[in-house]
């Protein structure tokens, strides 16, 4: 089977996908990865990061090279508008393009599967890619839970309520999602203390969206191997530029996934994946 996983930024796919590439290599599929908005800062370094850590794990890396939100319109240089914006606001033209280019692509490589984000997380480039996989018709499509923006609990609850998902996910309080907001290394980037008072009250206010569960949700889960985790760090590593926010080291990377883990009742790191209907 020909697999395409739709990565927003490079990066996106081997932090949410990287066990499930290894799998489905494993099992004589071929995996492409196609990264959509490349275009702007630090573009050069990150494309040749890129290239290094597809070749590490093994799927054929392509770069669209739209360009990333804050490169192509100045109102993303705020990070409310970045993470918080309404869709609204983008145009129904720039959304029927990227749809179009992520047709055309999976014709010319004749994919059979393709595997867009969940947008967890609510990075509006995240859910301008989700959104083109809704309208996506010509290949099944299914849906990754965002990395590392799931690690924070009640993100992933929030953003199912958000689509109307009937997904079932254990139940995270204001109190408990405030309260993990010093638990992982990369959320004093994500959400740094000086725009919390900004963003922390929106993405609190999630939790109290009332689903209209429309969408019938199913999932499938793998449980990864230790050697399927250093192959995927490994990887992860390339991202020089990305990564010292994110998983700066190995032990951070097993250490802040573990702890989200536990949060969800796992005691293993798990990748899962959902279909909607």
């Amino acid at each position: 089977m020909k697999i395409c996983i739709v990565s927003p930024h490079i990066d996106d796919a081997v932090l949410s996908c990287g066990i499930f590439i290894q799998r489905s290599i494993a099992a004589g599929d071929e995996v492409l990865v196609v990264d959509i908005f490349t275009k702007g800062k630090n573009d050069i370094r990150r494309a040749a990061e890129e290239k290094e850590a597809m070749a590490r794990i093994g799927a054929r890396g392509y770069i669209l090279d739209e360009f990333d939100a804050p490169d192509r319109d100045p109102r993303y240089k705020s990070t409310k508008e970045l993470f918080l914006g309404d869709m609204k606001d983008v145009p129904e033209a720039f959304l029927g393009h990227v749809t179009k280019r992520l047709e055309d692509f999976f014709n010319e490589h004749a994919i059979q599967l393709a595997v867009f984000p969940l947008a967890a997380g609510t990075h509006i480039d995240h859910r301008i890619a989700h959104e083109a996989g809704r309208r996506i018709k010509s290949v099944p499509v299914k849906y990754y839970e965002d990395r590392p923006y799931i690690l924070w609990p009640g993100i992933l609850q929030g953003r199912m309520n958000d689509i109307g998902s009937d997904a079932k996910l254990p139940k995270v309080t204001r109190a408990q999602m405030e309260g993990a907001l010093c638990d992982y290394y990369y959320l004093t980037h994500f959400v740094p203390a000086e725009k919390r008072g900004e963003t922390l009250p929106m993405y609190l206010a999630a939790l109290d969206i009332a689903s209209s569960n429309k969408l019938k949700a199913t999932s499938e889960t793998l449980v990864a191997t230790e050697d399927e985790l250093k192959k995927m760090y490994h990887s992860l590593a390339t991202y020089e530029s990305q990564m010292k926010s994110i998983y700066p080291d190995y032990d951070t990377f097993i250490r802040d996934s573990f702890a989200y883990e536990r949060t969800a009742g796992h005691d293993a790191y798990t990748e899962r994946s959902w279909t909607f209907a």
